[in-house]
């Protein structure tokens, strides 16, 4: 009983072992692959941010565009040497694992050459056809001599498949030993990458840094621009809550039902399917990058000053267009100052809102479609910037667009 059990946990651990091995490389392959798409993402988000710089390079003006511009290739920049730095760190794993599996690779291969060479001088001394003949007759009876018979047959065998596997060995320990070569070679790559990358960096802080005591000394100038457009965006907050009211008590009037925001059986639907897309959602721009974030942050120039955002500015290409992020009705279409056009859609209960619109595509009343044209972004020459202000509402409340918005 007790041989059989042995033998019946023997081979499902062989498996459990196999599976796991597999799983490991399995999992390895794949982070190397999250890594390295990171990575490339981080570069492609600097080539963006160059082109963006390149195209107001002939302005020069000191502007909060242009720093926005800058801080965020320094962003970009600082996400692609971690990128750099964790597949260093990654590919250091791989090296320790692949010494580690040369070394068993020598030991083993050191273990089969020395039962080799006894096998090679055992098989010297039997060489001899007249030795191996007298070995057979020497025997006591027929079974004995039949079993010696055997006993050659199998030495001679077993000689041969241990020539076999010190060659498979050698064949694997070489190609080990080119990975690791490889790899060595992949980290020296990605050091010299890093270093490159920490001193674009160190230049590119000195230019942020140089830019920024520019703009001190246009503080009053700034403070005057930062109240005007807490104005603005009082005014636009007022406005847009005086409209979600309206169609509050409108689809609560039309649905005769409780509640503040009744809504149809329709909407009801539409609100799901919204809901249910967070952190799907198309940009509303085709290329951008989120210039300045939800709530409350300092101001990039001004201390201990804090500016408040009720949704995200994405800065964009010149002439960009603006598009819907889901399907839904053009309920109002505003012109205000500073914000130039502004565009509310509704999704159910949920609100789309666009503003800084230079030109607008669609009217009150329009059913628009996902990534739909709805307007042109209006660029503003004198702050070097294209930027579309983009906010999300559930009834009144206030959401958070970046957490909504696709994520690369």
């Amino acid at each position: 009983m007790g041989v059989s059990r042995k033998r019946f946990f023997k081979f499902p651990m062989c498996i459990i072992i196999l599976l796991i091995t597999l799983s490991v490389e399995g999992f390895s392959q794949t982070s190397m692959s999250t890594l390295k798409k990171r990575k490339e993402q981080n570069e492609k988000d600097i080539a963006y941010t160059n082109t963006l710089i390149k195209s107001t390079v002939k302005n020069k003006k000191v502007s909060l565009g242009r720093l926005n511009l800058l801080n965020q290739r320094i962003r970009s920049r600082q996400s692609l040497i971690s990128s750099i730095e964790n597949e260093i760190s990654y590919i250091g794993k791989q090296i320790l694992q692949k010494n580690r599996e040369i070394s068993k690779l020598e030991d083993e291969l050191e273990k089969l050459k020395k039962q080799y060479a006894k096998v090679i001088v055992y098989a010297h001394k039997q060489k001899n056809s007249y030795e191996k003949l007298m070995f057979l007759l020497s025997s006591k009876d027929f079974n004995q001599a039949y079993k010696r018979y055997k006993y050659l047959q199998q030495f001679s065998e077993y000689s041969r498949k241990q020539g076999k596997t010190i060659g498979v060995k050698k064949d694997s320990l070489s190609a080990k030993i080119v990975e690791l070569n490889k790899v060595k070679a992949e980290k020296v790559s990605l050091l010299a990458q890093k270093t490159e990358e920490n001193n674009k960096l160190s230049a590119e802080k000195s230019q942020q840094s140089a830019l920024v005591q520019k703009l001190k000394k246009r503080e009053k100038q700034l403070r005057d621009d930062l109240r005007k457009q807490k104005r603005y965006a009082q005014k636009l907050q007022k406005e847009i809550q005086r409209i979600i009211e309206r169609q509050a008590r409108l689809a609560k009037k039309s649905s005769k039902s409780s509640g503040k925001y009744a809504i149809t059986p329709e909407d009801k639907t539409l609100s799901i399917s919204f809901d249910k897309n967070k952190g799907k959602l198309p940009w509303p721009t085709k290329t951008g990058f989120i210039s300045e974030k939800f709530g409350e942050h300092p101001h990039p120039v001004l201390k201990h000053v804090t500016v408040r955002n009720d949704g995200v500015n994405i800065t964009t290409d010149a002439k960009s267009d603006c598009r819907s992020v889901f399907k839904g009705e053009v309920t109002h279409i505003l012109s205000m100052p500073g914000l130039n056009n502004v565009v509310i859609i509704r999704h159910g209960e949920f609100f789309s809102v666009y503003s800084n619109l230079a030109s607008v595509n669609v009217k009150k009343g329009d059913v628009v479609q996902s990534k739909e044209k709805i307007g042109v972004v209006y660029t503003d020459n004198t702050q070097d910037q294209t930027v579309l202000k983009f906010q999300l509402w559930k009834g009144s409340s206030k959401l958070n667009p970046a957490q909504w918005l696709y994520r690369n």
